[in-house]
């Protein structure tokens, strides 16, 4: 028997609900909300680089202090 036919197999997409459903709906507005979130952090990260350039002129390294979990080095 085929893993996609098997049937007692449980989908880890099986908490999103069908689509259209309230559960479908709050999962669909989690991941465009963690989407956006991850962009103000690279906002806010580009925004400190930038003022330390204009600060310090550039020639110092940003404070890794600043670089918590959240945040992606790009």
């Amino acid at each position: 028997m085929s893993l996609a036919t098997d049937k007692s197999k449980k989908s880890k997409y099986l908490y999103l609900g069908k689509a259209g459903s309230l559960a479908h709906i709050d999962a669909v507005e989690k991941v465009t909300r963690r989407g956006l979130i991850d962009e103000l952090e690279r906002v806010i990260n580009s925004l400190h680089e930038s003022y330390l350039d204009i600060c310090f002129g550039g020639e110092t390294e940003p404070d890794p202090s600043f670089h918590t979990k959240g945040f992606k080095d790009e």
